[in-house]
């Protein structure tokens, strides 16, 4: 198992304030700004960021179209801690709804960017290895069950290290967290694309960077702040 710990923040503030004007109607943008940079050091300082993999043989029972090519599996659990959904939270009972949503998105934003950094970390590692990797391939994303969360977290028990967990039997805590797979072999090309949205199941993504338009908007009006 590796574990690796130094991520640096890389957040593109343009593109989540965006986001969070694609929830309902929000004050002016300048107003957003002031939040999202006020925000920005507070998640620098709460942040735990935290990433582990491990390369195994593949279980003859983990039977996917995306891994019918590939003799391994590269296990993975990202998470940046706790302490941004406690903030989130504290927010939203003080009525702060746009700092609330504002800091959500850019928590998100940064775990997805330290599972972008961990990858660069695992191309590497495979590489040496000769082992060409598949797309990122993760619970509830259409493939594979939500409840394999689970199996991925087994993989990798020491509280000494971390402290994810799963919780109501496929969620993981802290929320701030992910699990996934890659398929590994040396039969397949190297491949330096983490994940595709465009293949991916989950059209609501709030990280996904296709254009997609849903049908209806997160929030209505009246419920916002």
């Amino acid at each position: 198992m590796k574990v690796v710990s130094d991520f640096k923040i890389k957040l593109n503030k343009e593109k989540i304030i965006e986001t969070v004007q694609s929830y309902c109607q929000t004050p002016p943008y300048e107003e957003l700004s002031k939040m999202y940079d006020d925000l920005f050091y507070y998640l620098i300082e709460c942040s735990t960021p935290l990433g582990m993999y491990k390369i195994d043989k593949k279980p003859n029972n983990l039977d996917l179209y995306s891994l019918k090519k590939c003799n391994n599996i590269v296990y993975c659990l990202v998470t940046i801690g706790d302490e941004s959904c406690k903030k989130v939270e504290s927010l939203f009972e003080e009525g702060k709804f746009f700092e609330a949503i504002l800091l959500d998105t850019m928590a998100s934003s940064y775990l997805f960017h330290v599972s972008s950094d961990l990858f660069n970390e695992i191309c590497a590692d495979s590489h040496e290895l000769g082992l060409g990797l598949t797309c990122k391939i993760a619970p509830g994303d259409g493939e594979i069950d939500l409840e394999y969360q689970k199996e991925i977290v087994n993989m990798f028990k020491n509280d000494d290290i971390h402290s994810v967990r799963v919780v109501n039997d496929c969620m993981l805590y802290p929320a701030k967290s992910m699990s996934y797979i890659y398929g590994a072999d040396s039969q397949i090309a190297y491949n330096e694309k983490d994940h595709s949205c465009e293949h991916c199941h989950n059209v609501f993504c709030k990280m996904r960077n296709v254009n997609f338009k849903a049908q209806k908007p997160l929030f209505n009006d009246e419920d916002c702040a």
